[in-house]
């Protein structure tokens, strides 16, 4: 009997631990050339969810967008929802990236706002269109380093742009 409730005790655990990695990790797989060379169209990536406080300038995020591709404040709401894939180029505060001026007003990123842009600049809808981004939009940070097996591209299977 105490190894029968052992083993239960061992499920019940792995069961609350699988629950919250599913929490705190998305994996998010890479859809068009935005964020290209550093993330081409079938690369998955590991993102942590809450990653708020990792915030850091250079780092690639994972925002929410709403149906018309616009990043948005609330991951909820009526229409589709989609998730975006960009780097961090500016936190509230830091000076206004030269490539955004026309689109941010201003010395510096109003508070409560980043500045996000692509790595293929020819090929990204970014802050250079949408100007400042709500921080509330962001769902998480890509964990750099860690190396997933790419997916098969094809209908339905791209999530993040």
């Amino acid at each position: 009997m105490p190894l029968l409730l052992a083993a239960v005790a061992g499920v019940l655990v792995l069961a609350a631990l699988a629950a919250l990695a599913r929490t705190v990790f998305s994996v998010i797989v890479v859809s068009g050339p935005s964020m290209s060379p550093a993330l081409r169209p079938g690369r998955r990536v590991l993102v942590v969810r809450r990653g708020l406080a990792r915030l850091r300038t250079g780092r690639i995020v994972v925002v929410v967008s709403d149906g018309d591709g616009r990043p948005t404040a609330s991951p909820v709401g009526d229409g589709p929802r989609r998730l975006l894939i960009k780097r961090l180029a500016a936190l509230p505060g830091e000076p206004v990236p030269d490539q955004v001026r026309d689109a941010v007003p201003g010395p510096a990123v109003p508070g409560g706002r980043l500045i996000l842009l692509g790595d293929n600049p020819g090929l990204s809808t970014d802050s250079r269109v949408w100007g400042a981004v709500p921080v509330a939009g962001v769902v998480g940070v890509v964990l750099e380093g860690v190396r997933l097996r790419d997916a098969p591209l094809g209908p339905g299977r791209p999530v993040g742009r």
